[in-house]
């Protein structure tokens, strides 16, 4: 085989790896968004599904204030990791809302244990399907971008009680900062935070396909993400939490994992607001989304703080 040829199918290679990566990154697989339960599940947990809207709409899943504090000891049945979500009794009672915005390629149901955890401190929670996800037929996917464009009008519909509290996990990380922003929201919790999309990629290709990551050299994956920033008619800066969190003075919470296999470990430390908190927890890219007793007491306190500024929450017995 001459040289010319040979160079002519490496780079045929290499341009169709490019186009793998681009599709890979542009169109996310959607997962169903029904969890596998039965009616009494969602009554005995307080949830109550959304899904009869007319197309194009956000799917979601709301959930309500638990009425009495939960016993010592109880456990909510998780039945997207599996075992039960433990949820200590809380010490304090609060009105407002909490909205739980789930990371890439996955959905509303990603995001259930802390919203046991927030339902059992007096938050309405509301836990929707981003664009070009799951179960919404809002087909504009954007690496959550363009979400506030969906988002914002949906949440206004709902009439939320405030304060209001934005939760993002992973890429709706992004999602979760444009939402706050547009609305401003009293308080922002960023969970395991997305770094900017090429950055973020090839931890993820080496995360979530490992084997075809050893097969598709640093190049291909490079190029994948820039035409996938081109499909998605973004750039790499809309995808930036720096420049999202440029003047954003409200709460902010930062979690991320000590193990995380898709994010650089360094990437939380160079996110910077007025308020902004953060902490390490032990973990891959998915455990910070498992509430364990730290994590909740760690919320606890947080939460303490940032709603301290616009509301007075009654002491502990």
């Amino acid at each position: 085989m001459n040289v010319r040829l040979f160079s002519l199918l490496l780079l045929m290679l290499l341009s169709g790896c490019a186009n793998y990566v681009a599709h890979q990154i542009a169109e996310p697989q959607r997962q169903p968004s029904k969890i596998v339960a039965s009616e009494d599940y969602y009554q005995n947990v307080d949830l109550q599904r959304h899904d009869n809207c007319q197309a194009p709409c956000i799917h979601y899943v709301s959930g309500t204030p638990w009425t009495a504090q939960p016993p010592n000891n109880f456990a909510a049945m998780d039945i997207v990791f599996g075992g039960n979500t433990e949820i200590l009794p809380a010490p304090f009672s609060v009105k407002g809302t909490v909205v739980l915005l789930h990371g890439y390629g996955a959905n509303w149901s990603y995001m259930l244990p802390w919203s046991f955890y927030f339902q059992s401190r007096g938050f309405h929670t509301y836990m929707p399907d981003l664009p070009g996800q799951a179960s919404t037929s809002v087909s504009d996917f954007s690496y959550g971008t363009r979400d506030v464009n969906y988002l914002k009008p949906w949440f206004l519909g709902l009439n939320a009680p405030r304060p209001l509290i934005i939760v993002g996990h992973s890429m709706g990380t992004i999602s979760a900062t444009y939402l706050a922003k547009a609305l401003n929201a009293d308080a922002l919790v960023l969970l395991a935070p997305s770094s900017p999309l090429k950055q973020a990629a090839p931890g993820a290709a080496r995360a979530f396909h490992p084997f075809l990551s050893l097969l598709i050299p640093n190049s291909s994956i490079n190029a994948g993400t820039q035409q996938a920033l081109q499909q998605l008619r973004i750039a790499d800066v809309d995808t930036d939490l720096r420049a999202m969190l440029a003047g954003w003075a409200q709460p902010t919470l930062v979690v991320s994992a000590a193990q995380d296999e898709v994010i650089a470990t360094d990437w939380p430390a160079q996110l910077n607001s007025l308020q902004m908190q953060r902490h390490q927890r032990d973990g891959n890219h998915v455990a910070v989304l498992k509430p364990d007793s730290d994590a909740q007491q760690l919320m606890d306190n947080w939460l303490k703080t940032a709603l301290s500024l616009s509301m007075k929450l009654p002491a502990a017995n």
